[in-house]
């Protein structure tokens, strides 16, 4: 029983150990587990202080750990440590040579001087020192090919490579960590993105074959054909964007589109290859619209709909991309033959929409509305949106009270369309009028204080803003408002001593900054965010 607790206390220990630390920090399960208890509790005080930022202080404690427990397990992990400390605090050579470089020279066979090499390398590296980091990675690689500072040593190469711009190199560190390393769970990060990486190189050269082949280490079947799509998109836009280089990216997109065609199940009368086929289908048309290729696109909706049938979904399809190229008759045509007759005429009136023909699109609103008067308060809805868009203010504000009548139990948020319709337009009264039949507290006090505000009426302004002020969350807000709305009427005092309060009662809160800016700025005044003045 008493070996059971000890080693539970071990685990739970051990726990709390890699809870806050990262993999290039931990020290391993079974040395913890070999330690001292006295040996533990001053590695525990030294990590308290390096989790809390105070590293300084840490390092000093990782140093009397050292001192004490010399022959420790433990002893290699101290110093690994009070190197990263002495790194968190800027002093990387230090850390280099005093530190990491020790590890390896007193402890060559320690789990922590594989991780030294490393880091080493990235001390340099992050230090802008790269030929040293390129030599430091080569060495920790060389030293310990199996181990994972191998692979993360391989991929911050690749990274110091790119600002070489050697891109050769690169590449060769993406072919080693994508044909060459053997994947794990601690490197599948870096072994996968080096396959993407690698992949996407290979489309930007118009080379599919190698691309597919890096691509087909990481994913497979409809995976695979989903990741091809999305790191070929970019390259076969661009090289057929380009005149010179448009023949490798037509090329490019054949070759992905063959590939795709010959995964087209042969069977539709399974629901899943009919889903399959036509998800397939509507990537080769977007490969077609990334190669520029109109007809071809069209031509790839055209043959799915003879293999498994037109409905909607593949009609939507047609339509949109008649509407991306600005063919809105087409598509508006194409709309007109949906099943669902609805969704067809929602589709045209958002079509009009986007041709700026506002009449049009209301129109074919109302006449949904015919269609189903218990929609009327959605289509209203779109009607609002179409006339607010296009600026026409009093058509929209009847649209608002028709919703009034249709939906009466969201009064408060017509009212306030309505007044922003009014205000929007100049009619600043009016705004008022409605704001006041809103049921959007706080916010009606901040809209109809600066309605009253743009009309020099600011009595009725703050009389708002106190208002407002009793509501917790506004008060900052409310508290700047009445400031500024005392320097906008001309009262000089007024205004300072109202930005001063909001220095002084919400010391924390973004009002707070600007009103001390604002007061250093225009007044010369310098307020301890707090309370205290003090004039310079």
């Amino acid at each position: 029983m008493k070996i059971r607790l000890s080693a539970l206390v071990v685990l739970v220990c051990s726990f709390s150990v890699y809870a806050q630390l990262g993999y290039l920090e931990q020290i391993p399960v079974e040395t913890f587990a070999k330690m001292r208890e006295v040996e533990r509790f001053q590695l525990k005080v030294a990590e308290k202080f390096y989790v809390k930022g105070e590293y300084k202080i840490a390092a000093s404690e990782y140093e009397k750990f050292l001192t004490l427990y010399e022959r420790s397990l433990a002893a290699p992990y101290a110093q690994l440590m009070w190197s990263h400390c002495l790194v968190k605090q800027r002093r990387v050579y230090t850390a280099i040579r005093d530190g990491f470089q020790s590890v390896i020279d007193y402890w060559p066979d320690s789990h922590e001087a594989m991780l030294s090499g490393y880091l080493i390398g990235r001390s340099y590296q992050s230090a802008g020192e790269l030929q040293n980091a390129e030599k430091a990675y080569i060495q920790a690689i060389t030293t310990h090919p199996k181990h994972q500072t191998s692979v993360l040593s391989k991929w911050e190469l690749a990274e110091v490579y790119r600002i070489r711009k050697d891109t050769v190199k690169r590449v060769k560190i993406w072919e080693d960590l994508t044909y060459k390393t053997k994947r794990t769970k601690e490197n599948n990060y870096q072994t996968t993105h080096a396959s993407i990486y690698l992949g996407q190189h290979h489309f930007y050269a118009g080379d599919f074959q190698n691309a597919f082949k890096a691509f087909a280490t990481t994913y497979k079947g409809k995976s695979l054909i989903s990741q091809l799509y999305r790191y070929a998109s970019s390259p076969i836009s661009s090289l057929t964007g380009s005149q010179e280089k448009s023949p490798t990216g037509t090329k490019l997109a054949d070759e992905l589109i063959s590939y795709i065609l010959e995964q087209i199940p042969q069977d539709f009368t399974k629901d899943a290859n009919i889903s399959l086929t036509r998800d397939y289908y509507y990537t080769i048309a977007a490969i077609h619209g990334n190669a520029r290729r109109d007809n071809e696109g069209l031509a790839a909706y055209e043959t799915l709909g003879k293999l498994i049938g037109v409905d909607d979904g593949l009609r939507g399809k047609q339509a949109s991309w008649h509407r991306s190229r600005k063919r809105y008759d087409e598509a508006r045509r194409i709309y007109s033959q949906y099943k669902n007759r609805e969704a067809g005429l929602a589709a045209i009136a958002n079509s009009w929409y986007e041709e700026k023909k506002w009449k049009e699109s209301v129109n074919i609103y109302n006449q949904l509305i015919g269609m189903d008067k218990d929609k009327e308060g959605q289509w209203q809805q779109s009607i609002v949106g179409v006339w607010r868009k296009a600026g026409q203010w009093d058509k929209a504000i009847a649209a608002y009270q028709i919703l009034l009548t249709v939906e009466a139990g969201k009064f408060g948020d017509w009212y306030w369309g309505i007044a922003d319709c009014y205000e929007r337009s100049g009619r600043l009264k009016e705004a008022i009028q409605s704001y006041r039949q809103s049921d959007r507290y706080p916010s009606v006090y901040f809209a109809m204080a600066s309605c009253h505000r743009r009309l020099k009426q600011y009595k009725e302004a703050l009389v708002l803003y106190h208002q407002a002020r009793a509501d917790k969350s506004s008060a900052p807000e409310a508290t700047k408002q009445i400031a500024e709305t005392y320097e906008q009427s001309g009262a000089r005092e007024n205004a300072i001593k109202w930005f001063q309060q909001t220095c002084k009662l919400y010391p924390k809160t973004s009002q707070a900054s600007r009103a001390h800016a604002h007061l250093q700025s225009k007044y010369k005044i310098s307020v301890t965010l707090g309370g205290a003045n003090e004039k310079k």
